[in-house]
């Protein structure tokens, strides 16, 4: 037998790590962080404000600095927020409170977050989304005028990408005279309400450049849906093909 000799205890070193959060609950936010997930967060007065997960430490998490940024000045350390967000079909949220405001990656301001015990969430789509091939489009004209590249398609809904400078997109605004050109086939008019909406790329000082908005059909006609379906057909034959 094999005896070690003991060292002398370190108090700190002794000392209980950090617990981490549950592996469900980082595997969520590592996930929003990578894919640029745009985060909708309430104050306990009603507030709704915007931002993003830009970091994960062991005893917390980061976002970056609200917008509108009177939002700032509103979250102190202590209080609780309200998180949620649509990311990839699935509708999470969380309540957290502040740890503080810190200087962060390139000495950038960002808000520290304790971890949350869970993060709920709740699949919001029922039919995957298949990616264009750069042949789709839409055009509508309020709340603004926007003609933009559709970038995936299902039977229950659409996503595009427009400019930051055109405006946001809140959830649950109802985009009434959609025409939406998918491939050859014939132009359709739909309507459609808003349900997620997420930074797309960033630009001068981390503001928003450009908006990945998600949108469900709302009351989609018979012989519009056969043109949706028809080309969904098309691109799963393709991706079939390319496999």
């Amino acid at each position: 037998m094999i005896f070690r000799k003991r060292r002398t205890p370190d108090p700190e070193a002794e000392a209980s790590p950090v617990p981490l959060p549950p592996p469900e609950v980082l595997e969520v936010l590592d996930r929003l962080e990578k894919g640029g997930g745009q985060l909708t967060v309430r104050t306990r007065d009603g507030q709704s404000y915007t931002s993003a997960v830009v970091g994960l430490g062991r005893d917390a998490f980061y976002i970056d600095t609200l917008s509108p940024p009177d939002g700032d000045e509103r979250v102190r350390p202590g209080a609780t927020l309200a998180i949620e967000t649509l990311f990839q079909g699935i509708s999470y949220g969380l309540q957290t409170t502040v740890a503080g405001k810190v200087r962060f990656v390139d000495e950038l301001p960002a808000f520290k977050l304790h971890y949350p015990e869970r993060i709920d969430a709740q699949r919001r789509r029922k039919t995957p989304r298949v990616e264009t091939r750069g042949d789709a489009s839409l055009s509508f004209l309020k709340p603004f005028a926007c003609d933009a590249p559709v970038v995936n398609v299902s039977e229950g809904g659409f996503a595009f990408e427009h400019g930051a400078e055109l405006g946001r997109l809140r959830r649950g605004t109802v985009l009434r005279e959609i025409l939406l050109e998918l491939g050859g086939h014939p132009v359709i008019s739909i309507q459609g309400r808003v349900v997620g909406q997420l930074v797309r790329e960033l630009g001068g000082i981390g503001l928003p450049s450009r908006y990945r908005v998600s949108v469900a059909f709302d009351g989609l006609r018979p012989e519009d849906r056969k043109v949706v379906q028809a080309y969904l057909a098309e691109l799963r034959g393709q991706a079939e093909f390319r496999a």
